[in-house]
C-alpha cells in the first residue's frame, strides 16, 4: 500500500537530482576556459516503481541519480594522438630544414657558389699574359682561394654546432617525457583510490588525458587498461589500470613509470669516420635495454632523424655534411692534379716529388688539410692524400703563401708570363664530369634544389597535419567541449525542475496540512 509520504520522497528525489544537475553546470560553465577539460552530465534514471494492488500497475516513485559522466570518444581521443604525432614530427623537421637552407645561404652574394665564382674570376684576372708574373693578381687568388675554403668550412662549423645543438634538444626532450609519464603514473594512482567504490574521478581523468596528449606528441604511445591482479575474474568490480606502452614495452604501468635514458654518450660513428671527436647521446630504456629509435616517433624522432639522418632516403645533418665533404674533396682534387702540373715564377720544384727540368711539373698543390704544405699531403710512394681533405679542414697550402710559388706555368721553360696551367684550372669550372651532378656550381645547385625539395615536403606534410590535427580537435571539442549556450540552457532547464519538484513538495505539504489540521472541522 502506498505510503502517505510517499509523494514527499518522490518530490525530494527530483529536486535533489535538480539540485545535482545544477552543480554539475556550474562546474561546467566554471571551466569552459580549462584544457583538457569535458564536459559532465547527470545520468539519473526512474527509481524501481510500487506495485499496485489489484492489478492496476506500477507507481512511480521519483528518480535515481546513477552517475557523474564525462561526454568523451575514446576514438577521437586516439585521433587526434595520432595526428598530433605526426604533426610534431614534421614540424621539427621543417624547423631543422629550415635553419640548413639558411645555412647554405642560397644564391646569395655569400654562398658558396659565389666565392668559387669569385675565384674562378681571379684566375681569369692571373691568366691574362700581362698579368700572369704580377703579384698582385697572384695575391687576388690567393685571396679567393682562402675565400672558398674559409666559406666551406664556416658552412661546416655551423652545421656540426647544430648538431650539438639537436644533441641537446633530445636529452631535454627525453627528461620532458619522464616528467610527463611520472606525472600519469602519480594519476593513475589517484584515480584508481577514487574509483575502487565504484566513484568516477572525472577531473583527475581530464588532467591525465591531458598529459597523455602532450606525451603523445613527443613519442608515439599505446593505451591498453588490465585487470587489477586482485580481481583477474572481474567479479570484484576493481578499476582497470592504464598501461602506456612504446612499442610494446610499457612507459606506464599503472602507478610505476619506466623512465628513457639519454645519459650514455657514444662517438658518433658518422663523425668518428671524418675524425673527428664528436659525442652523442644514445637513447635507451633506464634499466640499460635497447629500444628502437624508430618506434619513438612524434618530435624525439624528428630530432633524430635531424640529428643522425646520413642516407638519402633519411636525410639529415650527416648528409648535408657528407655531401659538402665530398664537395671539398673532389673540387680540392681536381684543382690540385693540375696545379701540381705547374710551375710559379721562380720555377722552384717541391723536393722529391716535383721535376726540375721542367716535365710534369714543380707538385706543388694548391688545397690542403688545413695547416698542411704541399709536402705533408704526399704518401710515401708520391700520390696526393686527397682523403685527408673534409669540409671541415679545408685549406690553403701552407706553400701558396709565397705568391711566387702559385703554378701558373706548363714548363720552367716559358716562365715568366706563360699561364698554361691557370687556364687548365679554368677550364675546371665547366668541367661537367666532375661530379655526378655536373660542374661545381651544378652541385652545389642540385644540393640546395635537394635541400628545398625536402622543407617543402616538410612544410607541405606540416600544413597538411595541423589541417587534419585541428579538424579532429574540432570535432573532439566539438563532442566533448563546455558550450556556454548549451550550459545554460540546461541551467534553466534544472531551475524549472528544481522549482516545480520545491512546489510538489509544498503541494503535498498542504494537501497533508488540510488532512491533519481540518479534515472534519466542517459545520462545528
Amino acid at each position: 500500500m502506498r505510503s502517505t509520504f510517499l509523494g514527499f520522497n518522490t518530490a525530494r528525489s527530483g529536486l535533489f537530482a535538480a539540485q545535482r544537475a545544477l552543480d554539475i553546470t556550474g562546474h561546467n560553465i566554471s571551466n569552459v576556459n580549462t584544457p583538457g577539460y569535458t564536459r559532465q552530465r547527470l545520468e539519473q534514471t526512474q527509481s524501481n516503481p510500487m506495485s499496485v494492488m489489484g492489478g492496476q500497475g506500477m507507481l512511480g516513485t521519483g528518480v535515481d541519480m546513477v552517475a557523474v559522466k564525462q561526454l568523451r570518444n575514446e576514438f577521437l581521443d586516439f585521433r587526434y594522438r595520432d595526428e598530433a604525432n605526426s604533426l610534431a614530427y614534421w614540424q621539427t623537421r621543417q624547423n631543422g630544414l629550415a635553419f640548413v637552407e639558411a645555412m647554405f645561404n642560397e644564391p646569395s652574394n655569400t654562398g658558396i657558389n659565389t666565392v668559387v665564382d669569385q675565384f674562378f674570376s681571379a684566375l681569369q684576372e692571373l691568366s691574362k699574359e700581362q698579368n700572369a708574373d704580377e703579384l698582385t693578381h697572384r695575391a687576388l687568388v690567393l685571396d679567393r682561394a682562402v675565400g672558398v675554403t674559409t666559406t666551406i668550412s664556416h658552412l661546416y662549423d655551423q652545421l656540426e654546432k647544430m648538431v650539438v645543438d639537436l644533441n641537446f634538444d633530445v636529452q631535454n626532450t627525453v627528461t620532458t617525457v619522464n616528467a610527463l609519464s611520472d606525472q600519469i603514473a602519480r594519476l593513475n594512482k589517484q584515480i584508481y583510490m577514487f574509483e575502487i567504490d565504484g566513484s568516477s574521478a572525472n577531473d583527475l581523468r581530464d588532467q591525465r588525458n591531458l598529459l597523455i596528449d602532450q606525451l603523445s606528441e613527443y613519442v608515439k604511445v599505446d593505451i591498453v587498461e588490465v585487470s587489477d591482479a586482485n580481481d583477474p575474474s572481474g567479479k570484484l568490480n576493481l578499476p582497470k589500470k592504464m598501461v602506456l606502452q612504446i612499442n610494446g614495452q610499457p612507459m606506464v604501468y599503472h602507478d610505476r613509470s619506466y623512465h628513457l635514458d639519454a645519459s650514455t654518450k657514444e662517438k658518433s660513428p658518422f663523425f668518428e669516420a671524418l675524425g673527428v671527436d664528436l659525442e652523442i647521446n644514445k637513447i635507451q630504456w633506464a634499466d640499460g635495454s635497447y629500444i628502437n629509435p624508430n618506434s619513438l616517433q612524434g618530435e624525439l624522432r624528428g630530432l633524430l632523424d635531424l640529428r643522425d639522418g646520413s642516407t638519402a632516403t633519411n636525410k639529415g645533418l650527416p648528409y648535408y655534411i657528407s655531401k659538402l665533404n665530398e664537395f671539398a674533396r673532389t673540387f680540392a682534387k681536381e684543382m690540385n692534379e693540375v696545379a701540381k702540373t705547374g710551375y710559379g715564377l721562380k720555377g722552384e720544384v717541391l723536393d722529391g716529388i716535383g721535376d726540375p727540368d721542367g716535365t710534369y711539373g714543380a707538385g706543388y698543390l694548391l688545397f690542403s688539410a688545413f695547416g698542411r704544405s704541399s709536402e705533408e699531403m704526399y704518401d710515401a710512394d708520391g700520390n696526393i692524400q686527397h682523403h685527408l681533405i673534409t669540409a671541415k679542414n679545408i685549406g690553403v697550402s701552407l706553400d701558396m703563401q709565397d705568391l711566387n710559388k702559385i703554378p701558373a706555368s706548363a714548363t720552367i721553360d716559358l716562365l715568366p708570363g706563360d699561364a698554361t696551367v691557370i687556364m687548365d684550372m679554368l677550364a675546371l669550372r665547366n668541367k661537367n664530369s666532375m661530379f655526378s651532378e655536373g660542374k661545381p656550381e651544378d652541385f652545389i645547385k642540385s644540393l640546395v634544389a635537394n635541400l628545398g625539395v625536402d622543407l617543402q615536403e616538410a612544410m607541405r606534410n606540416t600544413a597538411n597535419q595541423q589541417i587534419l590535427t585541428e579538424q579532429i580537435d574540432n570535432e573532439r571539442t566539438r563532442y566533448s567541449g563546455v558550450s556556454t549556450d548549451e550550459e545554460l540552457a540546461n541551467m534553466v532547464r534544472f531551475q524549472h525542475a528544481y522549482n516545480a519538484s520545491a512546489r510538489m513538495i509544498t503541494t503535498m505539504d498542504e494537501m497533508l496540512d488540510v488532512i491533519i489540521n481540518r479534515l472534519g472541522l466542517v459545520g462545528r
